[in-house]
């Protein structure tokens, strides 16, 4: 599933609280504190796991279990050597969606989200692919940063294969139909490298999070292979309507994921 860090501030910390908040007292505020930590431990104490604190993949499991909610992953196995992150994502309890090279490689991705999601709302979804330096979302193309120059100029025509603001007009139709998947309180991700650091790929992601109606979180850093459970060094986070992790997190606190209820002004619990 995901790895946190203490004191981590994610979309991924509010996703535990809520998770956990059924049987805790916790404030919904998206950092993984004392004592959102000791109501973790708490969890895994009351189910006969080791108490350690540590968000581990059996513990996502069982938080999860009970619920309607899904965890979702797909790896742009254009690149052959990401096979480590699906093995990786594997070893955390996920089974990943497998894009290769094709065309038309984000309509298939939606198509199958959709399929995995079935009658469950998407707690979160994370892509993993490359970033081609800060530009590329992609979705199954592979490593355009290695490409010789020709194979690069005619993977870059394959434009309903990977997600990047020249033609984020074109597929956003495409990608809209996972607009009502998700959780009020989910997210998305993606783990191409440099994401985050370039201004026009932050106003993509910013058109992402509206469309979507949840954060999506890149890293700004370069992203290692295996390492797709946690982001490497610090990370970008665009959230809807110009929230920040504050602001969408708040209005959480009254959410219950055993029952179902949910009530808030801004969204309701299935959209």
């Amino acid at each position: 599933m995901f790895k946190l860090q203490y004191f981590e501030s994610s979309p991924r910390v509010t996703l535990l609280q809520i998770l956990l908040k059924d049987e805790q007292s916790l404030q919904i505020d998206g950092i993984l504190g004392p004592k959102t930590r000791a109501a973790l431990q708490a969890f895994q104490e009351s189910r006969g796991m080791f108490g350690s604190g540590e968000a581990t993949p059996d513990t996502w499991i069982e938080l999860l279990r009970g619920t309607n909610l899904t965890v979702i992953s797909s790896v742009d196995m254009g690149d052959p050597t990401l096979q480590t992150d699906v093995r990786a994502l594997e070893a955390s309890g996920d089974q990943p969606i497998q894009l290769g090279a094709m065309c038309n490689g984000v309509e298939q991705l939606v198509t199958e989200v959709q399929a995995r999601a079935g009658n469950k709302s998407i707690a979160a979804l994370r892509l993993d692919g490359h970033g081609n330096l800060g530009r590329w979302l992609t979705v199954s193309v592979g490593d355009v940063v290695d490409m010789s120059k020709k194979d690069y100029q005619e993977t870059e025509k394959e434009y309903y294969s990977y997600i990047n603001p020249a033609h984020f007009a074109q597929v956003s139709g495409i990608l809209s139909r996972l607009s009502g998947r998700f959780a009020a309180f989910g997210f998305a991700e993606h783990h191409g490298c440099s994401l985050g650091k370039r201004p026009e790929t932050r106003q993509l992601l910013a058109k992402l999070a509206d469309l979507w109606r949840v954060p999506i979180s890149v890293g700004i850093n370069l992203q290692s292979v295996g390492h797709v459970t946690f982001f490497d060094g610090p990370v970008y986070t665009a959230f809807p309507l110009g929230m920040n992790l504050r602001s969408w997190s708040r209005q959480f606190q009254d959410a219950t994921v055993r029952n179902m209820s949910f009530n808030s002004t801004f969204s309701s619990f299935f959209r």
